[in-house]
């Protein structure tokens, strides 16, 4: 019985173990990704790039294609009129 009780022991021991090193090395990594992404100096990066196409469209004089104006505007169309149905 004493057997049984420490290889018991030893297996649960060895689960939270294999559970804690695949289930907390994902979460520091998920963790570490996020954080990356959200960081001050990537927020500043993406403003800036941001900040140039929309320098770039300016300077195009066509900047959407014609079949693309008539597709989005018909979307947001759609979307009016759904929202004239809802309220």
């Amino acid at each position: 019985m004493k057997l049984f009780f420490y290889k018991s022991v030893l297996v649960f021991f060895l689960f939270l173990l294999a559970f804690h090193l695949s289930y907390g090395y994902v979460s520091k990594k998920i963790d570490y990704l996020i954080n990356e992404k959200v960081s001050k100096n990537s927020i500043e990066i993406i403003k800036e790039k941001i900040k140039n196409e929309m320098k770039v469209a300016l300077t195009k004089e066509d900047y959407i294609k014609p079949e693309d104006a008539v597709l989005i505007n018909n979307f947001l169309d759609k979307i009016k009129s759904d929202l004239n149905k809802n309220k």
